[in-house]
């Protein structure tokens, strides 16, 4: 019930607060239903009934209500959690380029053994185990790794190409950056040549 896509949120349903009372859940249950109600005609909504059934039989029964509030809570945190990891996407990239060119780096030194392990990634990354997951399913969806009959995972050519593709971005954004310095940088301070030139006193 605490998963962000199944969990219904029963107080904004009803358009109340969590420390609404019982009265203020019934009277906005009853103003809600009228509205939505099969018999209602143009604002009729069976699903919407339904769902405001729901929320008036758990928020008005003060047992189901408190373990509705554990579900509400626990939602709640999941929520907060994912807009935090949200704010964290930016780093996705430089961690992909960083264990893609693991596997490229690998295939090359070592093209009898070109794959590398879970665990081995793991250390070499510092990664959580889920979101090394998520990059490796990435990787292999777009065909980028593949498994070797050892087991290991391993670069295919369509991975060289890409990480070869992102260092020449890499290295090109790199000059670009060089190229504007130096562009805005001012020259010695000898180098410019005086506005004004006083004139020489005669003796």
């Amino acid at each position: 019930m605490s998963h962000t896509s199944e969990f219904v949120d029963y107080y904004e349903l009803l358009e109340v607060s969590p420390k609404a009372s019982i009265e203020t859940i019934e009277k906005m249950f009853r103003f809600q239903a009228q509205k939505y109600h099969p018999d209602a005609g143009p604002t009729a909504d069976v699903q919407k009934f339904k769902l405001l059934v729901d929320a008036c039989h758990a928020l008005m029964n003060p047992e189901v209500r408190t373990n509705y509030d554990l579900d509400y809570q626990k939602h709640k945190d999941e929520l907060t959690k994912l807009v935090k990891e949200s704010s964290e996407i930016g780093n996705d990239t430089a961690d992909r380029r960083r264990l893609l060119s693991l596997f490229y780096t690998q295939r090359r030194r070592d093209r009898k053994t070109p794959g590398i392990g879970g665990a081995t990634l793991e250390h070499l990354t510092q990664l959580p185990p889920d979101i090394l997951e998520f990059h490796l399913w990435y990787f292999r969806d777009k065909g980028w790794i593949m498994r070797e009959e050892s087991g290991l995972l391993s670069i295919t050519a369509l991975g060289v190409d890409r990480i070869e593709t992102m260092l020449e971005q890499a290295e090109s954004q790199s000059h670009k950056r060089i190229e504007k310095t130096q562009f805005v940088l001012p020259g010695p301070a000898h180098s410019m040549p005086p506005a004004h030139e006083p004139a020489m006193a005669t003796t």
